[in-house]
C-alpha cells in the first residue's frame, strides 16, 4: 500500500475535534453511559452544547451517589435528576419525552411478562407515552381520559385490550 500523502496545510486528524481533551477525559469505562444517554436522547447536548460534557458529569457525580437501577428505569432516573438539577429551567417537553420513549423502549425490549404495552406518565411536564412490545397490540382507540398520576413518574402495564385495559399507575422507583 503507498503512502498516503497530504496536501500543505491538511492536519493529520481532519475529523478529529479541536477540543479533544475533553474527550480524553473522559473515562473509557464511562462510555456506554455516555452513548446511553446521548445516543437515545440527542436532544439533551442542547442544554450542555457542544458535547454535554458537564452535564454528563454532574449526572455521574450524582448516580455515582445515588446508584439508580440500570434497567429500563435508566432514563427516568436521568429524568428525576434533570428536572432538580441546574439545567431544570431549560430542560422541554421535548427532552422529557425523549427520555421517556428511551425508558419505554428499554421496557418493551427487557420485559418478559405477558404485558403487551407500557404507559408512561411524568406529572411535572403533563405528558403521557404509550409503546408496544408489538404494534399490532397498538389499537386504533381513542385515549381514554387517565387519571393523574400521583408520583413524579407513574406507569402502567397494558394488556392486549390496549389502553382501554389501564387499571392503575404504579411508582417507578427512585
Amino acid at each position: 500500500m503507498p503512502p498516503v500523502r497530504r496536501a500543505i496545510g491538511e492536519t493529520l486528524f481532519p475529523d478529529y475535534p479541536s477540543n479533544a481533551r475533553s474527550f480524553i477525559a473522559l473515562d473509557a469505562k464511562l462510555l456506554p453511559y455516555w452513548h446511553l444517554l446521548y445516543d437515545l436522547c440527542p436532544s439533551l447536548l442542547k442544554l450542555d452544547p457542544p458535547e454535554g460534557v458537564e452535564l454528563f458529569r454532574s449526572f455521574m457525580i450524582w448516580a455515582y451517589r445515588r446508584q439508580p437501577a440500570q434497567d429500563w428505569t435508566f432514563h427516568i432516573s436521568v429524568c428525576r435528576w434533570l428536572l432538580l438539577s441546574e439545567y431544570a429551567p431549560r430542560v422541554t417537553s421535548e427532552q422529557v419525552e425523549s427520555l421517556l420513549s428511551a425508558a419505554a423502549a428499554r421496557w418493551v425490549t427487557s420485559d418478559a411478562s405477558s404485558a403487551q404495552g407500557i404507559l408512561l406518565a411524568c406529572s411535572a411536564r403533563p405528558l403521557t407515552l404509550v409503546d408496544w412490545k408489538n404494534q399490532d397490540a397498538a389499537q386504533d382507540e381513542d385515549i381514554q381520559v387517565l387519571p393523574p398520576a400521583r408520583y413524579d413518574f407513574a406507569w402502567s402495564p397494558l394488556s392486549r385490550s390496549g389502553v382501554g385495559g389501564f387499571r392503575r399507575w404504579l411508582r417507578i422507583p427512585e
